[in-house]
C-alpha cells in the first residue's frame, strides 16, 4: 500500500521560494554594491576605508576596480569577519586588504589616511553620529571623500526620506566635510562630502 501525503510538495515549494528569495536579495544587493562603487571614483594608488564590511563583498569589487592601492575594512561581528576573510584571503595574503574588528575610533591609521571612506546603512542621525563622523573626516586625506549610503528608499516616504538626507547633510557638515552632495537611488541613497 502506497501512502501518500502532500509534505513534499509543501517542502519542493518553500524550499523553491526560499531559493527565490535569497536570488532577488542577492541580486538587490549586487546593484546597490555596484551604484555604491560608482559614487566611490575609485582611482589607482588610493586608500580606501569601508565601514561595516559585512561578508566582504563590497570591498572584493572594490578591490576589482581598484587594483592597485590599499584597502581597509572594520565590521563589528566576528562572524561577518570570518565570512569576509574567506572571501577575500588572497588580497589579505597580498597585503592589500586589512580587516579589522571593532569600532572606527579603535583603528590603527593616521589622520589623513585615506582618499575614500564609505559605508552602508550608516547610523542615524544625532550626536553619536556626529562623532563617528569626525573621527572618519579625520582619518581622510585633504580632498577625500566620505561616501555613507543608504537604503531609506525616497519613494515609500519622501518627507521622510528628504528630511532624513537634510539631518545627515547637517551632521556631516559639523564633522568638517564640505561640497555635500546627495545622490537618490531606486533603492536608496548616498550622502557624499569632502575634506578641503
Amino acid at each position: 500500500m502506497q501512502l501518500i501525503t502532500t509534505a513534499p510538495t509543501l517542502s519542493k515549494s518553500a524550499g523553491y521560494m526560499n531559493r527565490l528569495s535569497n536570488c532577488l536579495r542577492i541580486a538587490k544587493n549586487k546593484t546597490i554594491t555596484e551604484w555604491t562603487i560608482d559614487q566611490l571614483d575609485i582611482r589607482p594608488y588610493q586608500h580606501i576605508l569601508e565601514i561595516g564590511y559585512a561578508s566582504g563583498y563590497t570591498l572584493q569589487e572594490v578591490a576589482r576596480k581598484l587594483k592597485i592601492g590599499f584597502l581597509a575594512g572594520i565590521d563589528s561581528s566576528i562572524t561577518m569577519y570570518r565570512q569576509s576573510y574567506k572571501r577575500n584571503k588572497k588580497l589579505i595574503q597580498d597585503q592589500l586588504l586589512q580587516l579589522h574588528i571593532g569600532s572606527a575610533h579603535e583603528l590603527p591609521y593616521p589622520h589623513y589616511y585615506f582618499h575614500t571612506i564609505y559605508a552602508n546603512d550608516f547610523i542615524a542621525p544625532g550626536k553619536e553620529s556626529q562623532q563617528a563622523l569626525m573621527q572618519l573626516s579625520n582619518m581622510l586625506r585633504i580632498g577625500g571623500r566620505l561616501v555613507m549610503v543608504s537604503r531609506l528608499e525616497k519613494n515609500s516616504n519622501e518627507e521622510a526620506a528628504l528630511e532624513f538626507a537634510e539631518k545627515i547633510k547637517q551632521d556631516y557638515l559639523q564633522s568638517g566635510l564640505q561640497n555635500i552632495q546627495i545622490e537618490w537611488h531606486d533603492m536608496g541613497m548616498a550622502v557624499i562630502g569632502y575634506r578641503e
